[in-house]
């Protein structure tokens, strides 16, 4: 196998970056309104989410043209790109979040789960089993990575193919320790082929043996670009190693894109496409312009690229500038399905983090939503185009993405307020997580960016 480190091209200047962020954000308070009514109810959709693994924000065409993702490209200019989704630094965690609507935090979730981890609570109310008990079939494909504690199907997919792990390796399909780690339906298979080909394939089959008369989630996790990076002999000769495996990660998407042309699905099935978190930057993804990597609170640690498509429901061609986070799913899809989201779980009354972002994405306008937090090791609360990061202790930086998309200057020393409104509104919505006894399973990574200091400055406040 061959392995070749590439580094990506230059991509459209920080300066550029920030023009543009600034326009989106100065639309985004031009069209702010309390009017978030929820449209008519209509038909429910089929429902595709394909979650990649590592992909920075300059890992695909539409933010990086020397990337080769036509796909995506093409997803992008059919659908709407979400220009301000965040996910969280690690890939359990925003797993966690996806499939519960709530912070994982509350299970105790911020680090990439181990192998004995107990994850996600059996029982916990998920988004496929929302959508299962709204008539919807449901399948997961590919990375699963929430803990012992359940399994995909009893978690709510009805239907399961991939593997457990954080990783696995592309042709053997081995995790770490070496051992098999691909099944369907609970029980190990040895299978020859490239993973990601396989995922796509899988997820093609579901789509072709679909019950017609119920409509279908398919959770679509592939495990590219993660390490250990591996791609077919032709495609690392033609790109260099990890453009190769964003290629086949891209031909993959195709083949199930394609899938739902031939079927007829794409005027009733929404399709939404996001990463797990940033790029780490050691095997050539990159974050650029933003600053940081995987591992971190900062944008190139939790700002993703996403799409969402659905052909006439959704604007084409489109960037919205809503701030969202990945908790906002489940509430949101299931507002698309029309399904009831239970308030209680097997342990007892559950609190709902993630607020649906439907009537945003329908009009295509910037509505008006309460601030956020992602809470991780460090918390980064958003309110508008500002960003409050709260690192462990008592260290407080404040960045107006408007103006500084690339968080260069902390400017928390100049709004004092609007630092104890942010740390007041942080602390209020963390008060009742459990406290952090875990410890970060590795430093938070850099990735590939032009601020090369990971840390706050030594002035912040």
């Amino acid at each position: 196998m061959m392995f070749v480190r590439m580094t990506i091209p230059t991509i459209p200047t920080i300066a550029l970056f920030a023009a543009l962020l600034a326009c989106a954000l100065q639309t985004a308070a031009a069209t702010q309104t309390q009017d978030t009514a929820v449209a008519p109810h209509i038909p429910a959709p089929n429902i595709l989410v394909i979650v990649v693994d590592d992909l920075g924000w300059a890992g695909v065409g539409f933010h990086a043209p020397a990337m080769p993702t036509p796909n995506l490209d093409r997803l992008a200019k059919e659908g709407t790109e979400l220009d301000r989704f965040y996910a969280y630094p690690v890939c359990s965690p925003t797993r966690a979040a996806l499939l519960t609507g709530q912070m994982p935090r509350r299970f105790g979730i911020v680090n990439p789960l181990n192998g004995q981890d107990r994850g996600v609570p059996a029982g916990e109310v998920t988004l496929p089993s929302v959508l299962h008990n709204a008539g919807y079939t449901t399948a997961l494909v590919g990375k699963w990575h929430l803990g012992t504690a359940s399994s995909p199907q009893k978690a709510g997919f009805d239907h399961f193919y991939g593997f457990l792990s954080a990783s696995t390796d592309y042709f053997k399909h081995t995790a770490k320790n070496g051992r098999l780690d691909w099944q369907r339906d609970g029980k190990s298979v040895e299978e020859e082929g490239y993973s990601t080909y396989l995922l796509a394939d899988e997820a093609v089959r579901q789509i072709k043996v679909r019950d017609a008369k119920k409509p279908f989630y398919i959770q679509l996790c592939f495990n590219a670009p993660h390490d250990p990076l591996a791609a077919p002999a032709e495609l690392v000769e033609k790109r260099g190693l990890y453009k190769a495996v964003v290629e086949a990660m891209d031909i993959g998407i195709g083949r199930v894109l394609d899938a739902l042309d031939a079927e007829k699905l794409r005027e009733n099935t929404l399709v939404v496409f996001l990463s797990d978190n940033g790029a780490g930057g050691a095997e050539g993804g990159s974050n650029a312009p933003m600053r940081g990597g995987k591992g971190s609170v900062y944008e190139g640690g939790i700002h993703v690229p996403a799409v969402m498509r659905w052909t006439g429901k959704i604007a084409a061609g489109a960037h919205l500038a809503q701030p969202m986070c990945v908790q906002d799913l489940l509430p949101t899809l299931a507002e698309v399905a029309g399904a009831k989201i239970p308030e209680t779980s097997v342990s007892g009354a559950r609190k709902l983090d993630g607020a649906s972002q439907w009537a945003a994405i329908s009009s295509g306008k910037v509505v008006e939503r309460a601030p956020f937090v992602i809470a991780s090791f460090d918390n980064a609360v958003y309110d508008g185009a500002w960003k409050l990061i709260m690192f462990e202790g008592a260290t407080r930086v404040l960045f107006n993405l408007a103006i500084d998309p690339s968080e260069r200057n902390d400017v928390a020393k100049d709004n004092p307020e609007i630092v104890a409104r942010l740390s007041a509104k942080a602390d209020a919505v963390t008060k009742d997580l459990p406290a952090i006894t875990a410890k970060r399973n590795a430093p938070a990574r850099q990735g590939a960016n032009p601020v090369r200091r990971q840390r706050p400055p030594q002035n912040a406040q």
